[in-house]
């Protein structure tokens, strides 16, 4: 469990009542965080609401890009206004929100239903976030420069069979993406981090809300976000190989919302070691140079894997 800043039921409700919401009878410490400090709060009348405390986050741009596209009917779990239409508020010196609760849970076996939702989803959001989020903007907080400074960094701690490997890798998406097809391929707004956890469903099966925006950009390929599902969602039980009848499935439902260009079909395999690099570096870089003794470290083998299998 990673919680960055501990924060009382006293402390929450100071904050809460500054605000004009109820205050909370229970406070409970989210245990899958990463990167912020989550609580779930449990009010008197049975409701709950999470409190998110943007510790490692820019907030601005998650909260605006989830308040944009539920404004285009797209469950993204955008914060709560108070009175005063307010929705980032400091805690603890830290911005905070305050999250609706999503009755639901996320599916660590997704089904063939849920993996059409999550495609219609990205369709949505695709088609959406280039036509009516144009003005959104947010630079990359994972984009190239992040992948170039990582790898450095993790270098010169890796052995050298890994090392040249992972300099290889980096050369090959250095060039593809800038002056190969991969520059053609279409961008716009993406999550970036749409792994099986972040994505709810109801207690019927049916999509509850795709959270945790904290990694999302403006001007990435849409191809991106799909190949992060894929390599996450549409794995073969026990093995880092796809399962290309749930990909067939992920890619049909997207397509049935917005086809995907020529370019962007031809950039898939490149894209699938994109999203397995990005998660493999970071993993690398939490394992060998943690940013916090007491952070989590999440195992880097299991995307290096993923990534040698996308390149067989």
């Amino acid at each position: 469990m990673t919680v960055w800043t501990q924060v009382s039921l006293d402390e929450a409700n100071d904050w809460l009542e500054e605000r004009g919401f109820q205050c909370a009878d229970l406070i409970s410490p989210v245990e899958e965080g990463v990167e912020d400090s989550v609580y779930r709060l449990d009010f008197a009348n049975g409701s709950s609401a999470c409190l998110r405390l943007f510790e490692r986050t820019e907030p601005k741009g998650p909260v605006s890009i989830a308040m944009c596209l539920a404004a285009c009917g797209l469950p993204t779990c955008p914060p709560i206004e108070d009175d005063s239409n307010r929705v980032l508020v400091p805690l603890k010196g830290k911005p905070a929100c305050l999250f609706p609760w999503i009755d639901g849970a996320w599916a660590p076996k997704p089904s063939e239903g849920q993996i059409k939702e999550i495609g219609h989803f990205m369709g949505h959001m695709a088609k959406n976030g280039q036509e009516k989020c144009s003005e959104w903007r947010r630079d990359n907080p994972r984009g190239w420069h992040w992948f170039e400074d990582t790898a450095t960094r993790v270098c010169r701690v890796l052995e050298d069979n890994l090392r040249i490997e992972l300099e290889d890798e980096m050369a090959q998406h250095r060039d593809f993406w800038t002056s190969g097809i991969g520059a053609e391929v279409p961008r716009g707004p993406v999550h970036a981090d749409l792994f099986r956890n972040n994505v709810m469903f109801k207690p019927d099966g049916s999509l509850g809300a795709v959270i945790d925006w904290g990694f999302c950009a403006s001007e990435e390929p849409l191809l991106y976000d799909l190949a992060i599902v894929a390599n996450d969602w549409c794995l073969q039980e026990g093995s880092c190989d796809l399962d290309e009848e749930k990909v067939n499935i992920l890619l049909k439902a997207r397509e049935e919302i917005i086809p995907l260009t020529e370019a962007e079909k031809e950039a898939w395999p490149m894209a699938l070691r994109l999203a397995a690099l990005r998660f493999y570096l970071s993993r690398l870089y939490d394992y060998h140079l943690p940013r916090d003794p007491n952070g989590k470290a999440l195992d880097p083998d299991h995307f290096g894997n993923i990534l040698r299998a996308r390149k067989a």
